[in-house]
């Protein structure tokens, strides 16, 4: 597990799949990152309902949901158009570098979580706000590390890749606003977020 966390932290911080490791293998990585990414989730969850035992308990499995559907919903159409598009490189590494992105952008928010927890318990004002800024943080982290990680994974024709990309990540993040106004309340405060696409376009 020690030796998958660390070459999930080299592909987050750039490097490429191994070539020469079968589809199944670097599947198996993706489905790890994966797994951790749900911990890393859960985590910060705690943290960010830790002011209501209730609230940090049903965070357990509230943010994980929404991790993972919100990646499930993403990988079919975002394969279906890297194929159509016939961009190059395997399936199986691009998928790698997806779940590599969320691990990354979750392993953010679980490191922040102490910080989130700690605020939570002491200011009204900063714990929801670091809160919803960690979350911020993290899908930055994330949408970057999947740009430079897929775009690295190809020798060329990278212009090839750039819908798909497009198409992962206009998925993800669509699906997980509204994933998160079904999860409500993740944060003991109503937020913007907290009524999905409906928040955002209200007057």
């Amino acid at each position: 597990m020690i030796e998958r966390f660390l070459t999930l932290l080299d592909l987050a911080r750039g490097r490429t799949p191994d070539s020469e490791a079968s589809s199944s293998r670097t599947l198996q990585l993706a489905a790890a990152a994966l797994l951790m990414a749900l911990g890393f989730g859960a985590l910060w969850g705690l943290a960010a309902g830790s002011s209501s035992w209730p609230q940090a308990l049903s965070n357990l499995w509230k943010v994980p949901m929404v991790v993972l559907f919100s990646a499930l919903t993403a990988i079919p159409g975002g394969l279906l158009t890297w194929k159509l598009a016939g961009a190059p490189g395997r399936p199986a590494d691009l998928l790698a570098q997806f779940a590599a992105s969320i691990f990354a952008g979750t392993l953010v928010m679980a490191v922040l979580a102490p910080l989130v927890a700690l605020y939570y318990h002491s200011s009204s004002f900063a714990g929801p706000v670091l809160a919803l800024g960690s979350t911020c943080v993290a899908l930055l982290v994330a949408v970057s590390v999947f740009i430079r990680g897929a775009f690295r994974s190809v020798s060329s024709e990278r212009q090839a890749l750039i819908l798909p990309v497009f198409v992962f990540v206009a998925l993800h993040l669509g699906s997980m606003l509204q994933l998160i106004a079904l999860a409500s309340p993740i944060l003991p405060e109503v937020t913007v977020f907290d009524a999905g696409v409906d928040g955002l376009v209200s007057p």
